[in-house]
């Protein structure tokens, strides 16, 4: 059997990459730097720790237990990344947009600039309600 095939047969049922996997390698990246920079052996120790973790993960045959630890770190990274993404829309449309937080499902709700006073209907929930745009 050439090389390829038995590499090939080797990930055949392994978990493989997702979300997590990718954030443990940016921190293995960030440790790496801070390492570089401060010269500390404490953080050249430490890098090796996420980057056991990968390789555990990736090779691993227990893909029900990864995939619950995936969707735990998803429950706490969807909603920071969510809001680092909207910062984002805000600062890209602030000439031509101004965002708003409905009363009542708390949905962003994004809006043209146009002076005064204004009765929005919730895309979301279908609530109306008025707000002021400067």
């Amino acid at each position: 059997m050439k090389f390829r095939e038995k590499l090939i047969r080797f990930g055949l049922g392994r978990y493989g990459t997702d979300e997590l996997y990718y954030a443990l390698f940016a921190l293995c990246l960030i440790l790496f730097l801070v390492a570089a920079l401060t010269r500390s052996y404490l953080f050249s120790v430490l890098q090796l720790m996420p980057l056991f973790l990968m390789v555990f993960r990736s090779f691993s045959r227990n893909i029900h237990a990864r995939r619950r630890e995936n969707a735990v770190f998803l429950r706490i990274w969807n909603p920071i990344k969510s809001w680092f993404v909207l910062q984002k829309d805000r600062i890209r449309d602030r000439k031509t947009a101004r965002y708003r937080v409905c009363p009542k499902c708390r949905a962003m709700i994004k809006l043209p600039v146009k002076k005064g006073k204004h009765t929005v209907p919730c895309p979301k929930c279908g609530k109306r309600f008025e707000t002021r745009i400067f």
